[in-house]
């Protein structure tokens, strides 16, 4: 049986280590990771975007005082490393799906704004890799998937019922 391919985007991550949402208790959220991480039937992937946003999002914190800082980009780095964790680099796939995505929601005549850049590229890299699951906090991502793609937007409280 292959292993089934989840993805994780950087909210899961940054919500690791802080939370101001009721539904978000960061504890849980680790343990969730862990336990993905430490299934044989789970490949969990990061795209390396999502890695580049969680990074810059603490950095931007460090200059705003917005909540995330240096402290948290560490104990985030360190947290990385005790997972079983695959990385989606760049390549001509994941380069036409995130053009593909951007032509489709961000051109003039047809402007998505509850979509950003980096969403698109994550779902992008998702769709590019063949992704059976993605882990986002941001569920609008469900409306943006290709009809013949087979990929599921889930969030983390639907995420445990694939362990």
């Amino acid at each position: 049986m292959k292993p089934i391919k989840v993805a994780i985007d950087s909210a899961i991550f940054i919500f690791c280590f802080r939370s101001d949402r009721e539904d978000i208790r960061p504890a849980n959220m680790q343990r969730l990771l862990n336990h993905l991480s430490g299934s044989p039937n789970i490949s969990l992937l990061v795209p390396i975007s999502v890695i580049g946003e969680s990074v810059i999002e603490c950095l931007r914190g460090e200059k705003e005082s917005a909540g995330h800082d240096l402290d948290e980009l560490h104990e985030l780095i360190d947290f990385w490393g005790t997972l079983n964790l695959s990385f989606l680099y760049p390549n001509a796939l994941a380069a036409d799906a995130c053009y593909r995505l951007v032509e489709k929601y961000k051109k003039a005549e047809r402007i998505d704004y509850r979509l950003t850049d980096t969403d698109l590229v994550h779902l992008g890299y998702a769709l590019a890799y063949n992704v059976d699951y993605f882990i986002t906090t941001d569920t609008k991502l469900r409306y943006y998937v290709p009809e013949r793609a087979n990929l599921c937007i889930i969030n983390h409280e639907e995420a445990k019922d694939i362990i």
